[in-house]
């Protein structure tokens, strides 16, 4: 009796020794996790505290000569119109002045224009052409943006656009680069099934240079001398769309020597929903290629092909947390069904020791709108009030503090892209780290995403597109990816790790495939572009803020080329295009980063670019 008794008192000491063990395990975990995961300093906020300088006084700026430009446009045409919306919001990210003229009201074009750019496709309706004609003879540059109507006013000047021949406009498909307007992108090009424009066919002149062709050979973007200046000719119909905006900065750039504007110089990735509930099961062709369960393919393939992935090309990744895959809008919220805590453990704090960062995506993947219209298509439930929409997140927000508690939640990305200003109230009123919203940069297909500009909104939050997605490597996601690095300087890319389970998503492909072409986007990326800084949204955030807030001012004297920056508060990043060769620089440092195109890192509030005479 005395030994069953000794039996079971050895086994209860044996258990709680066990037990005991265990919580000092998982206590050391989640201390471990909690330690390396907090982020209290806010970098968006640092770089607004930051002390600002100035490189020129107020004084000095105003003898300073700008650099100016003019937009002509049709008012009563809505197509010039988007046109001259698109091309203001180059030259603002530019930071270059701007003025805009309806193209019946002009006349006496003025020689401190840097490029006069025509979004009117009717030349006829130009005021004072022979003005125009004889401020390029002079030495002015003019960018004709679409093509032009095949009229009296386009057989008067036809032959100083360096056009020989032409015939009336035809429909075209497709864009090939025969240059490097496109920074990296002389091979860029969109297929004929893709994009279409209406065209003049043309043959060209021996002094013009051509910049891009359709599919079918045919002159589509080219410069061409007269007298002392230059025009450019876009012979399309589709620079409206950001998606083109670095043709645009790349004919600004052509059209004016020694061209210098400011740039983000940044690379973010985003990982949405994740980390988040894997779905149960087996998937047909998951288990064909690795003979694994879902949840197990994700943890054993997809994640260390990922972490070698980011190790390989320099990615660092900014995830966005989902609580569970319900499609609740209305409380009780508290259900813990369908939630996974050991995947926030697991992953979160992998993507942390990664160097990566956690932001939110939601509760639910339901989006923070209140009216249903705005996702139908996606079939989703609208929610009923913004005060639902905050018991949500709250419960959100709880379920990332009971693993993370010391860290701040600052980045926020919309479900599907959607969302409205109910839903930005809630999220802000339940979260207050939250500085961004990262949605898309594209104009969306039906009207309902949110699209946004690279900026600082008047609330105080940082909007912080995504320019691509999709693992992919397609001739569209090349295009994208050239067009913004050369327009602004960055790649800002999203995926989803259920992308793979989704046929129509993953256009039928595997992940053996998936994988292959994903490592190839990011090769060409790293090898295109080395230079690109890779970081987390948060950081993205902070960068943008000080770009956004840093004024500059470029002057041309002396064989120089010299910058100065006001409300400065560490470093910036310029696009340089010349042909001359450098001879000094002073608080800068200049990398060679295509032929004739150089990445230029400012130091300090007042720089300066020797160049050869």
């Amino acid at each position: 009796m005395n030994s069953e008794i000794q039996v079971k008192k050895n086994i209860f000491i044996i258990l709680a020794i066990v037990v005991i063990l265990g919580i000092a395990i998982e206590t050391t975990r989640s201390q471990f996790i909690l330690q390396v995961s907090s982020n209290k300093a806010s970098g968006s906020e640092d770089a607004i505290a930051a002390p600002k300088q100035n490189g020129i006084s107020q004084a000095e700026l105003a003898l300073l000569p700008k650099e100016r430009f003019l937009i002509l446009q049709d008012s009563q045409d809505e197509s010039s119109g988007e046109i001259a919306e698109n091309i203001k919001q180059v030259l603002a990210y530019m930071k270059k002045e701007f003025d805009v003229v309806d193209v019946t009201q002009f006349s006496n074009p003025d020689p401190k224009y840097m490029t006069i750019i025509v979004t009117s496709e009717n030349i006829n309706q130009i005021a004072d052409l022979d003005g125009v004609m004889q401020y390029v003879n002079e030495g002015g540059t003019v960018f004709f943006t679409r093509t032009p109507e095949f009229n009296d006013g386009l057989y008067r000047i036809y032959r100083k656009l360096g056009i020989n021949e032409m015939d009336y406009p035809v429909m075209t498909k497709g864009i090939k680069m025969t240059s490097n307007l496109l920074i990296q992108g002389r091979d860029a090009q969109i297929g004929e099934d893709l994009i279409f424009n209406s065209s003049i066919p043309v043959e060209l002149d021996k002094q013009s240079t051509i910049h891009a062709i359709t599919s079918h050979q045919l002159p589509l973007m080219w410069d061409t001398p007269y007298g002392k200046g230059r025009f450019m000719l876009y012979n399309g119909t589709n620079l409206s769309a950001s998606m083109n905006r670095g043709l645009i900065a790349g004919a600004i750039s052509i059209l004016n020597p020694d061209f210098i504007y400011p740039v983000f110089n940044m690379k973010v990735m985003y990982i949405d929903d994740f980390p988040a509930p894997f779905r149960q099961g087996i998937d047909p062709n998951i288990y064909q290629d690795y003979k694994k369960e879902i949840p197990d393919f994700y943890r054993d393939i997809w994640w260390p092909d990922m972490i070698k992935l980011a190790a390989d090309y320099d990615v660092t990744y900014t995830g966005a947390i989902i609580k569970t895959y319900n499609d609740r809008v209305e409380p009780p919220f508290e259900d813990q069904e369908g939630t996974d805590t050991n995947n926030l453990i697991t992953y979160g704090r992998d993507l942390v020791k990664l160097g990566g960062e956690l932001g939110i995506h939601g509760y639910n993947h339901q989006s923070l709108v209140t009216d249903q219209e705005r996702v139908k298509e996606l079939e989703y439930n609208a929610w009923p009030n913004e005060e639902s929409m905050e018991q949500a997140l709250g419960e959100l927000s709880d379920y990332t503090k009971r693993v993370f508690s010391n860290y701040a939640i600052r980045v926020y990305v919309p479900p599907s892209n959607v969302m409205g200003e109910e839903g930005r109230e809630a999220l802000k009123n339940t979260f207050p780290d939250i500085k961004i919203i990262a949605s898309l940069y594209a104009e969306s297909a039906n009207g309902q995403e949110y699209v946004q500009e690279f900026s600082v909104a008047d609330d105080g939050i940082v909007e912080m597109p995504r320019i691509t997605s999709g693992y992919a490597h397609t001739d569209l996601n090349n295009w994208y990816v050239t067009n913004a690095v050369s327009s602004i300087g960055v790649f800002s890319h999203f995926i989803h790790p259920d992308d793979i389970l989704d046929a129509k998503r993953s256009k039928e492909l595997t992940w053996p495939v998936l994988s292959k072409q994903f490592r190839l986007l990011m090769k060409d990326l790293y090898e295109d572009y080395p230079w690109l800084r890779s970081m987390t949204a948060s950081d993205g955030g902070a960068e943008l803020v000080h770009y956004v807030g840093t004024k500059v001012y470029v002057e041309h004297k002396d064989n120089k080329i010299i910058g100065y920056m006001n409300d400065f508060s560490k470093e910036m990043y310029y696009f340089l295009r010349t042909d001359k060769k450098m001879t000094s620089l002073k608080n800068c440092t200049v990398v060679k980063i295509d032929e004739g195109v150089y990445l230029v890192h400012a130091t300090g509030t007042k720089f300066e670019i020797g160049l050869e005479g």
